[in-house]
């Protein structure tokens, strides 16, 4: 106890320091809630992804890079890396088995998904959190203008000083403040769902392909295939490239993000990454406390005057 009180005392000092260092820093969350350690813990962790996403992660990752292993070397197949994967005597045969296999189980976690949205109060609440709102569409200019630095480097030089006075926001030397999501995360979550809905049914057609003969010419099927195949190919590059950078290999994080793992997120990068949720967490922790104050005054009073009604009565 007397560790974690000297560890909120040192970290209440650090705040107080770093305020007056850096008069260009702006803190909102400091400014609202300055007694914000007495509501969160310094080390506290908090519940990013549950358990049932954190499943349905792991299954999308499996069935998504055995539908790459065993798809892409037939898509590729003058390649010798694709040849020396299944050159193997039944080797074609078995990646036709397990790229099906793979492919009905991304179609089944796609339909728990759906689900998991629909019929979870917590995954109809994580939902509705990650559609897209009219705030997305300037975030990404906001990222770029405050990483270039040049109207806070204005600002600072005392250049223009009526069109900053006038509009503050225009130097954006503060970041964009997000939610539970931010606009990247949402982008690459729709991505997916529209990536998804593409292999899934192209994939389909070309699975029951004498059913699709059926209602389609061939010309056209010749086309559903080159689809379903750059479409896998670009879905790759964007793991590879966007995805693997931003949760894993950005230097905040590097080598590895443990939510995927834990479910779990610290109050620093919580508090960095996701102000917005961060505020409204403080906010009902603190109406919380109120409350539970208020209830603890109400019972008092009335011990109080119960204790001094039975003295009255006494004789």
């Amino acid at each position: 106890m007397a560790d974690e009180t000297k560890e909120i005392q040192q970290d209440t000092a650090r705040i107080k320091t770093e305020k007056v260092v850096d008069p260009h820093t702006l803190d909102p969350i400091r400014e609202k809630f300055p007694d914000e350690l007495e509501f969160m813990g310094v080390h506290e962790e908090f519940e990013r992804m549950p358990y049932l996403e954190r499943v349905q992660h792991w299954a999308l990752m499996i069935c998504f890079f055995t539908l790459v292993l065993t798809g892409l070397p037939l898509f590729f197949k003058e390649n010798s890396v694709a040849q020396a994967i299944f050159g193997f005597r039944g080797g074609f045969a078995l990646r036709g088995i397990l790229h099906r296999i793979a492919g009905a189980g991304l179609i089944l976690v796609s339909i728990f998904h759906i689900g998991y949205i629909v019929f979870s109060k917590q995954g109809n609440q994580h939902f509705r959190a990650i559609l897209p709102r009219l705030k997305d569409m300037f975030d990404p200019l906001h990222t770029f203008m405050h990483n270039l630095g040049v109207m806070s480097y204005f600002k600072r030089k005392g250049y223009f000083p009526a069109l900053f006075n006038r509009y503050s926001w225009i130097s954006f030397e503060n970041p964009p403040r997000f939610d539970r999501y931010n606009f990247k995360e949402k982008f690459e979550y729709f991505a997916l769902v529209w990536g998804n809905l593409i292999m899934i049914v192209t994939g389909l057609m070309m699975w029951f392909l004498e059913a699709s003969l059926a209602i389609f010419p061939k010309w056209f099927l010749d086309v559903v295939r080159v689809i379903h195949g750059y479409e896998a190919l670009l879905a790759l590059l964007a793991i590879v490239i966007w995805h693997m950078y931003n949760v894993h290999f950005n230097p905040e994080v590097f080598p590895m993000s443990r939510i995927w793992l834990t479910g779990k997120i610290g109050r620093e990068e919580f508090r960095d990454h996701h102000p917005l949720e961060y505020e409204q967490l403080l906010l009902e922790r603190k109406r919380q406390i109120e409350l539970d104050n208020q209830n603890i005054a109400v019972v008092e009073k009335s011990s109080t005057e119960s204790e001094d009604s039975v003295k009255n009565k006494q004789p």
